[in-house]
């Protein structure tokens, strides 16, 4: 007897190619950040004596950027897009500030 296979979900895409790029975009941007925070609290238990109250703000901001990442939806327009916003922004203030000490 041959089995036949039948699909169970639409036979279109669930979301655009631009959302695709979008939602990748902001993913990037939120991952950006993360590795941003990470470096800074591994400088801060690094000194010689760290700022524990930097540290959990640092873990806090991390913890919030990750929920916002797994809260995210490819075809959710308005939350990718703020997000994209504002993630994008973070990352251009900290390498602004970044190229600002090494031209000192």
């Amino acid at each position: 007897m041959a089995r036949t296979l039948t699909a169970t979900g639409p036979a279109f895409p669930l979301w655009t190619q631009d959302q695709a790029v979008a939602y990748e975009a902001a993913l990037e941007a939120i991952n950006d950040v993360i590795a941003g925070y990470s470096e800074q609290i591994a400088l801060e238990q690094a000194s010689g004596a760290p700022n524990e109250g930097r540290i959990a703000w640092l873990e806090m901001r991390t913890d919030q950027a990750t929920a916002i990442m797994h809260s995210l939806y490819v075809s959710d327009d308005e939350n990718v897009r703020q997000t994209l916003i504002e993630y994008s922004a973070i990352v251009r203030a900290r390498d602004e500030a970044e190229a600002a000490t090494i031209a000192i």
